[in-house]
């Protein structure tokens, strides 16, 4: 019983088999051997009645498909088909290839290469300011700052794209990680958060943001000017720190010098509370 079951599937699996290659054939043999529309047709139809009744062996078996039932389904079923067919060959792949030629005509490389940059920014930004793991935030804001470095490029400033990559990204995200991974009470619970402070207050503030800044974009009177030369900058920015921005220049460093003192004072005074404890 069993090997018959399994000889009338494989007969069932051949004939659809069958009618899967001589659809396809006579389609074939139409469109490069100059076959009659009438051989072609009736071929596919009969490629039609093949897989529909090797398929009922599979689908739909409590309604079998014989005799004239099956002949007036495969008719109906190929007619669907062949308008399909039509309709996309004549109407639908044509719109297609036309307006996949206008939408290449009008971007560049460049532009796709700009907006990949800018999404991978805003989605950076969005995983470090929304994830509810803080490990998860710190990669995050790698790709932020490498999309913003990218964008930094495309403005011609190429100074200030190695310096993000290079302080950014190889200093102060590496420091970032490291602080996370050396701290004992994120190492405890990984999954410290602040999602649940003012939520809804941040929630509010960041839709004025977007609101604000979209209007800004849409409404301000954007000049198109010719593409920049993108000559170095890293000259011109040497002479104005060392010149006519002199004295801001040392009041920063000052101040980082400040802050790496404040930093070394706070990380003693938590040693020294640590070793304090009694154990």
């Amino acid at each position: 019983m069993a090997s018959s079951n399994l000889r009338a599937y494989l007969v069932r699996l051949a004939v659809l088999l069958a009618g899967l290659f001589l659809l396809a054939g006579a389609g074939l043999l139409h469109r490069f051997a100059q076959l009659p529309t009438a051989l072609t047709l009736l071929a596919q139809y009969l490629g039609m009645v093949g897989i529909l009744w090797g398929l009922n062996a599979f689908f739909f078996r409590r309604v079998p498909l014989t005799g004239v039932v099956l002949f007036v389904f495969s008719g109906a079923a190929f007619g669907v088909l062949f308008f399909l067919g039509f309709v996309l060959q004549e109407i639908v792949g044509p719109w297609l290839i036309d307006s996949a030629g206008r939408f290449i005509g009008l971007v560049r490389l460049t532009d796709l290469i700009f907006y990949a940059f800018a999404l991978m920014t805003v989605l950076g930004a969005a995983g470090c300011a929304f994830s509810g793991n803080i490990i998860y935030s710190a990669w995050s804001l790698l790709f932020a700052f490498m999309g913003v470095a990218g964008l930094y490029v495309f403005l011609g400033a190429d100074f200030p794209a190695v310096a993000q990559v290079l302080i950014y990204v190889g200093g102060i995200l590496v420091l970032i990680l490291f602080a996370i991974m050396l701290t004992k009470q994120i190492g405890e619970d990984p999954k410290l958060t602040n999602a649940h402070l003012a939520l809804p207050v941040g929630g509010a503030l960041g839709a004025v943001t977007v609101g604000t800044l979209s209007y800004m974009a849409v409404m301000a009177p954007w000049k198109v000017v010719a593409a920049p030369s993108y000559q170095p900058v890293s000259a011109a920015l040497g002479v104005a720190f060392l010149t006519d921005y002199l004295l801001p220049f040392e009041v920063v460093s000052v101040v980082l010098l400040a802050a790496l003192v404040g930093a070394v004072v706070i990380a003693r005074k938590e040693i020294k509370e640590t070793s304090d404890q009694p154990i």
